[in-house]
This record gives structure tokens, C-alpha cells and sequence, in this order.
């Protein structure tokens, strides 16, 4: 992927703000049980006790997990009454979260090990369609 002929590019006041960001939302995604909530909302938006049954994790600990990845931009939120319910805020968090899934599961295919079923469980909606490539 070529980003630029230029080379200043990257420097620009303009381009660093946009890696920062791009940074902030790297550091919300990378974490096992934030991305376990965004495997959680590609099925649609949840309440946060529901978040919380779906992965496992004390609703408080989700609360947490969830400031963060709203602070990020990867998810927003809405409020009725007393509950409040999250959504991913672009679908394009999730297709990139979907190829990250089929790399990770092609890479694991090209040593040996097979991801591919499990694959299949997160990301709802959002088929594997990874291929065994050869190296």
C-alpha cells in the first residue's frame, strides 16, 4: 500500500493528526476483551448487561472497557430510561476487524494450525472467507 509520492506526507500537521488517531483506535482494538465486545456488537447493538453476559466479563469491567472504545470512535452509544445500548459507530471498524480475522486465521492455516472453525463464531453476519495459501 503506497500512502504518498511525497515524502514529507507523513509529516504534515494534518497526516500525524490522522495517525494519532488512527493510533487511538489501534490501542481500543487491541485488547482481547474490547475485542471480544466488538465481536459481540456485529450483531447489532446491546445493552451493556448483554455485552456483558455475551463475553463473559463483570458489567462494570465492560462499562470500562466500553469508555474506551467509545473515546476511541469505534462505538457510540444511546441511552433509554436506564439502560444504555452500543453500537459499532462505523461499519468499516468491523470489516477491518473482519480482515484482521482472516489474516490471523490464513496465517495459522500456512503453520499448521487451523483458527478456521472458531473463525466462524465471531463477527456475526461477517463470514470467514479466508483461502489456505501457500508460502
Amino acid at each position: 500500500m503506497q500512502i504518498s509520492k511525497d515524502d514529507k506526507a507523513l509529516s504534515s500537521p494534518a497526516a500525524r493528526e490522522l495517525l494519532r488517531r488512527n493510533a487511538e483506535v489501534f490501542k481500543a482494538l487491541g485488547n482481547e476483551q474490547r475485542a471480544a465486545i466488538v465481536c459481540a456488537l456485529s450483531a447489532g447493538e446491546m445493552a451493556v448487561s448483554d455485552i456483558a453476559e455475551a463475553i463473559g466479563v463483570a458489567i462494570p469491567n465492560v462499562s470500562q472497557h466500553l469508555r474506551v472504545l467509545k473515546d476511541s470512535g469505534v462505538v457510540h452509544d444511546r441511552r433509554e430510561g436506564q439502560r444504555v445500548y452500543y453500537a459499532i459507530a462505523n461499519p468499516k471498524f468491523l470489516a477491518a476487524c473482519c480482515l484482521i480475522r482472516d489474516a490471523v486465521v490464513e496465517e495459522h492455516q500456512v503453520e499448521g494450525e487451523s483458527l478456521a472453525d472458531v473463525s466462524k463464531l465471531i463477527f456475526a453476519g461477517k463470514p470467514s472467507r479466508s483461502s489456505k495459501r501457500k508460502r
